[in-house]
């Protein structure tokens, strides 16, 4: 199992933080048009809880490639607990979500946390911590350190991408 923690201090507060994170067209822009998913669908979404379907754009090796196969589809879980600012996520793969998709069930599992704290005027820190686990013979350390390079990757261009969308906002 592959653990990791990144951080990113954000230009709002955590109010304005969470209506963004929870808004349609937020993240409608930041899957489709900043990290260029294949596929993406809100599935649910209110105050403390959203269902997404995505198809990520993956950079993978050759035999993780073949494991995976191109049209790989998972559900992002996650509920928001307002009290304490923390959202807990975990990845779902979905059964007979695409017929072309070959990842066992739980082959691949992964889940975490992303904390909201305030650290000034109008300005928050966003702390994420994630779990991967692969349970695929003979590649399961590969694939784990590749999902999480994809992650880290992505996680980075998220935050940046929200600074950027909340700095326009108050244009």
């Amino acid at each position: 199992m592959k653990t990791s923690t990144t951080s990113a201090v954000l230009p709002c507060t955590p109010d304005t933080f969470w209506s963004t994170f929870l808004d349609e067209s937020y993240l409608r822009a930041l899957y489709v048009d900043e990290l260029e998913s294949r596929t993406f669908d809100v599935l649910a979404l209110g105050d403390t809880s959203r269902r997404l379907r995505i198809g990520p754009k993956l950079k993978l090796p050759a035999p993780v490639a073949k494991l995976i196969g191109e049209s790989f589809v998972y559900e992002e879980h996650s509920t928001l607990e307002r009290t304490n600012g923390e959202w807990t996520w975990r990845m779902v793969q979905p059964a007979k979500l695409d017929s072309k998709s070959k990842p066992r069930k739980d082959a691949v599992t992964m889940h975490g946390t992303g904390r909201i704290e305030p650290t000034g005027p109008d300005q928050c820190r966003r702390t994420d911590t994630w779990s991967i686990e692969a349970k695929v013979f003979g590649v399961g350390s590969l694939l784990e350190a590749t999902i999480h390079k994809e992650l880290q990757s992505g996680r980075d261009r998220e935050y940046a991408f929200l600074a950027q969308w909340v700095e326009g906002l108050g244009d």
